[in-house]
């Protein structure tokens, strides 16, 4: 392990670890103060107030570095908390608020605004310096219906315009003009309203002050309770975290310490709670009588439902009567529905929506691999080099994971493979896009397998290890018609066999696949030849690669497994 100093005592560090991170993971968080820094976004180095000392050996002569951004080195002396130092953050802040409006009193953020938590821990008691007017023409945006914008507040750290592009992938926000006249734009210098923000609310949550936020109280201080808990709309598991006084909720925000999001979430996750609290949602149990529906106790409920029951077990059988669960609620609860009907009502007529969405996918997976769940995870995109998307618009219908597939496919040296016929916002940045004809996703897929065997590209160490009915299954494959499978699909030979071949030759490549696969009276061969098409090419079993189902709703895999559907139990 390697060693540096933190004010004269040693400690390990881990390699490419920049100085702020190590002195915070074994020191005070406090210890450095930062305004441009966040946990989710790169190292930028824009503030400087997280400057420190270092001296290449103890005692040695001493420079000033911003350690946000400065990787540690071996036998490093590190002084966070020098008189010079100290003197040098203190100078920064109060040139920060020499252009800042002065209305702590009256700002939204007051008590919980990082500028004035940074200025009290450099020691600013009172402002010495009259602020200046740089501020007064600009004006809040309120034309959105959840962002808003006061740039009278901004101090130019560029966290709002680097949580655009590096957390969402929008880069709807950047900077216009130079020095004093440096600001804060959003798209060609328009409103919210008008630009392409996507109302994920990453700016919001990353500015430090009150310069860009949301019409919730996402940043006040009137939270009594915050919990944790997991987003109820798509299947990314988002985690959040519910601000909440006296029993209401004020906001949502996205944790940073979240493996699934890191400190990320989508307009709906975010802002989408509003219904919570409906004066049309229901408060209590409902029996319709004469034609309208009259409010009771749960005690007359439960009688009533049990009556029902079995006067229709007794009348007719248990046949009669079926159930539908659903894939927003827990294990828990799936697990008790499809028991109640089983072992109480005695039929297995109970089901829910992973059996028409993603049972194909469950089914196609089990025969292949073993089991029906994803491979790997979503964290592995940090060690692919090739990602397929077919039969998924990610962006839209998983807005996190798919900003993490839309920012993998924007880089230089990944290859993207996009199989669908619409030209999807993923479709835009991909390397080679197959817009097949709805429906024919076995013919394109059998041709991409054709065409790795006929290029020689199959990874036979794995095939002889790994795989069983090898031989069989080239047989039919090669015996297929490429000139009908072109004719059917839509699509050039040329371009699945360009697709096929960088899919085959990536060191690691992982397939997305969503509704547009399963969906259709052939998606649980279609998942099947997904899984073929892993295993031919080596590309399943280690991080980087694998198959990954897209799931609509955020527990369709445990709805499945509880045994919410009429042909499989639990498990």
């Amino acid at each position: 392990m390697k060693t540096a100093y933190i004010n004269d005592i040693a400690y390990t560090f881990e390699p490419g670890e920049t100085m702020l991170s190590f002195v915070r993971r074994h020191k005070d968080d406090n210890l450095v103060p930062t305004l441009c820094d966040a946990p989710n976004l790169d190292p930028f180095g824009a503030c400087r107030v997280c400057s420190v000392e270092v001296a290449l050996e103890e005692g040695g002569p001493v420079k000033t570095m911003a350690s946000c951004h400065t990787p540690v080195s071996e036998g490093q002396y590190i002084y966070t908390s020098t008189a010079s130092v100290q003197k040098l953050r203190k100078n920064i802040i109060e040139l920060v608020l020499t252009d800042h409006p002065l209305d702590c009193l009256t700002c939204e953020v007051n008590g919980n605004c990082e500028l004035q938590t940074v200025a009290a821990q450099v020691g600013i008691r009172d402002v010495r310096y009259p602020a200046g007017d740089n501020h007064l023409h600009k004006t809040k945006d309120l034309s959105h219906p959840y962002m808003t914008s006061d740039f009278s507040k901004c101090i130019n750290c560029y966290r709002c315009v680097r949580a655009c592009d590096e957390v969402q992938g929008e880069f709807v926000l950047s900077m216009a003009g130079r020095g004093f006249d440096a600001h804060i734009i959003k798209g060609l210098d328009q409103s919210f309203m008008d630009s392409d923000c996507v109302s994920c609310g990453a700016c919001s949550q990353a500015c430090p002050t009150s310069a860009i936020s949301d019409v919730f109280q996402s940043k006040a201080i009137q939270a009594t309770e915050t919990t944790r808990t997991v987003c109820t709309y798509c299947g990314v598991g988002c985690n959040l975290d519910v601000a909440t006084n006296s029993g209401e909720i004020l906001s949502i925000t996205a944790p940073y310490d979240a493996e699934v999001n890191q400190g990320h979430t989508c307009l709906k996750g975010r802002f989408a709670f509003k219904f919570y609290d409906h004066p049309e949602r229901l408060d209590s149990p409902m029996i319709k009588r004469n034609g309208e529906f009259e409010k009771v106790s749960w005690d007359e409920a439960y009688s009533y439902i049990t009556d029902k029951f079995n006067h229709y077990k007794d009348t007719y059988g248990p046949d009669s009567m079926a159930g539908i669960s659903s894939s927003r609620c827990t294990n828990e609860e799936n697990y008790l529905m499809q028991k109640f009907f089983r072992a109480v009502l005695q039929t297995n007529n109970i089901d829910g929506c992973a059996r028409v969405c993603h049972s194909p996918t469950a089914l196609g997976m089990q025969r292949t691999f073993g089991t029906g769940a994803a491979t790997n995870s979503i964290e592995d995109l940090q060690f692919t080099n090739c990602i397929m998307v077919i039969g998924a618009n990610p962006t839209d219908a998983h807005p996190v994971t798919g900003a993490k597939l839309k920012q993998f496919s924007m880089k230089q040296d990944n290859v993207t493979i996009v199989i669908d016929p619409r030209r999807t916002e993923i479709a835009r940045y991909a390397d080679h896009h197959l817009a097949l004809r709805p429906g024919t996703n076995v013919a394109v897929l059998n041709m991409m397998m054709y065409y790795i065997i006929d290029e020689g590209l199959v990874d036979e160490s794995f095939i002889k290890n790994r795989t069983e009915g090898y031989e069989d299954f080239i047989k039919e494959l090669m015996a297929i018609d490429i000139d009908k499978l072109e004719a059917v699909s839509g699509v050039p030979r040329e371009q699945v066999r360009a697709a096929a071949i960088a899919y085959a030759t990536a060191p690691n490549a992982m397939s997305f696949h969503g509704l547009g696969v399963t969906e259709h009276s052939q998606g649980t061969f279609t998942v099947m030849q997904i899984a073929d098409l892993a295993m031919l090419t080596g590309n399943i079993g280690r991080r980087g690669v694998g198959v990954n189902p897209l799931r609509g709703q955020n527990n369709v895999q445990g709805s499945a497994d509880m045994g919410v559907q009429p042909h499989q139990g639990a498990g």
